[in-house]
């Protein structure tokens, strides 16, 4: 049985009403907090989840880096056609930290494709002789010691 709001006396009222207006001081309060706690999340799921970003490397020319300072050897174009590449996937934090190097330091004058395939030559040429260790004691062929 529904008791009808009339039949109730102005003591249970005022009840009611403090009750209410309780509950909406309440709500008040913590809406906003559970609104910012859920966004904080799914910022923090995203981060965490997101997708790699993918990037093209394109086999690059045999020159020799030049050694005269950062910028002249990391940040010059590759001058290799990138539709000639692979897709590769890098990290989203790698891929920010190059297009603002390649932006500020570079004066996005340079291509990130440019940038990362001057770092991988360099890396390879700095490395090439531990490479080349580790790749004899697993595979018995000369594909990194091509005969000269």
């Amino acid at each position: 049985m529904i008791v009808s709001p009339f039949l109730i006396d102005s003591g249970d009222k005022a009840i009611i009403g403090i009750v209410l207006w309780g509950l909406v001081i309440l709500a008040a309060i913590i809406l906003p907090k559970a609104i910012r706690y859920k966004k904080r999340m799914r910022k923090e799921y995203e981060e965490k989840t997101a997708p790699e970003i993918e990037m093209i490397v394109v086999p690059g020319d045999k020159t020799k880096p030049e050694s005269s300072g950062y910028k002249k050897q990391f940040l010059v174009n590759a001058g290799i056609p990138t539709r000639n590449g692979k897709l590769v996937s890098i990290r989203k934090e790698y891929h920010n930290r190059i297009s603002k190097i390649v932006g500020v330091i570079g004066k996005n004058e340079v291509t990130i494709f440019s940038y990362i395939d001057n770092v991988l030559k360099h890396h390879f040429e700095t490395f090439q002789d531990e490479i080349s260790e580790q790749y004899k004691k697993n595979n018995n062929d000369d594909y990194l010691n091509p005969k000269k």
